[in-house]
């Protein structure tokens, strides 16, 4: 009988137990539920840390390659010495090495304090941040097939783990290949080798400067270059009487491409006679770097008369440096010039090789 005076039959009872029964169990599975719950989404924040790291790594080495490039240039400008044959490289390596460490490291430690995961990379003893130096120099490769840039690979392999209580995620990385542009840093080589020029600021002579920017007109077909510095520009004639110019030589002499809004400063082009931005961190004055990555610019002005002794100087930058005679372009009776007003020589076989007339 309950509490209105209502009884209950033995039957009416037993009816009651499954419903009891089920409550209890119910009960049991939301606690198991939010536990798995628990467990899958402590996991899901576990990988996606170990994720982050990779993608860190790989952020951070074409970063790392660029500081370290242009740390490069900076070393050779700022002790007026060129590395030693060979060193350039080793030089970037190392630069890339000191930079990709501090930024993993870093990255490292804020992933630990946002998530709570301690993180360990190639060390499985020793968390991130511990004394520890994820990579070295021996992980790190660096190989070129373009003139304006070059490739960081840093192997794969390296273990990667991400701890969180009794949660343990661990892989190793990718191999990883990262392109590092050389375009907008300055050229040492240039810097260097031209000494003074003959352009007065404030009364005083300065340094020749170029920076690295690509000649945008150059095209190839099937393998076979093509200059274009003597093309025909509808509605403007390549051949410029009024103010003795080829286009688009003038336009790589002159050069466009410069945040710094320093002008003249003329392009750079592939040539396979040229000089790779190693050859140029070195100043050397021949290759033994793939044909694929060499390049070459031009000389403005005359800076180094004095020294040669002479004014009939190609203009192209090796062939300047080792005072290679060239001969002027002629448009009409006129010389063509450069942006400084100098006389623009250039050797017989740059002529060929650009496909450039001596008389137009």
């Amino acid at each position: 009988m309950d509490e209105k005076g209502y009884a209950f039959t033995p039957m009416v009872f037993l009816l009651f137990i499954p419903i009891m029964i089920v409550a209890i169990s119910y009960g049991n599975i939301v606690d198991e539920l939010n536990t798995l719950n628990a467990v899958i989404t402590g996991g899901d924040v576990t990988y996606t840390t170990a994720t982050s790291v990779i993608s860190n790594i790989e952020k951070g080495t074409s970063e790392a390659g660029r500081n370290a490039s242009f740390a490069a240039t900076r070393n050779v400008i700022d002790n007026q010495k060129f590395f030693g044959n060979g060193q350039s490289k080793p030089y970037i390596i190392d630069g890339t090495v000191n930079i990709l460490n501090n930024y993993v490291v870093n990255s490292a430690n804020n992933l630990t304090t946002e998530t709570g995961r301690e993180i360990y990379i190639r060390d499985m003893n020793n968390p991130v941040g511990k004394g520890t130096s994820p990579f070295s120099a021996s992980d790190i490769t660096i190989t070129q097939s373009d003139p304006f840039g070059f490739y960081i690979t840093l192997n794969g392999g390296i273990p990667i783990k991400v701890v969180q209580k009794d949660q343990v995620f661990e892989t190793k990385t990718p191999t990883i290949t990262s392109y590092v542009s050389i375009e907008g840093l300055e050229d040492p080589y240039i810097l260097l080798y031209t000494k003074y020029n003959s352009i007065s600021l404030n009364s005083s002579k300065v340094r020749s400067s170029n920076v690295i920017y690509r000649y945008p007109h150059y095209t190839t077909a099937l393998g076979v270059p093509n200059y274009h510095f003597a093309d025909a520009n509808p509605p403007v004639d390549s051949v410029d009487p009024a103010n003795v110019r080829l286009n688009y030589l003038w336009d790589c002499l002159y050069g466009t491409n410069n945040p710094s809004g320093i002008s003249p400063r003329p392009y750079y082009f592939p040539d396979t006679n040229g000089l790779s931005f190693f050859d140029r961190l070195e100043g050397k004055n021949s290759s033994t770097d793939s044909n694929a990555v060499r390049m070459s610019t031009f000389i403005l002005g005359d800076p180094l008369q004095e020294d040669h002794g002479r004014r009939d100087i190609s203009k192209l930058d090796h062939e300047y440096f080792t005072s290679v005679v060239g001969t002027p372009i002629l448009i009409g009776d006129d010389m063509v010039n450069d942006p400084l007003g100098s006389v623009f020589y250039l050797s017989s076989s740059y002529k060929t090789f650009f496909n450039l007339n001596s008389e137009y």
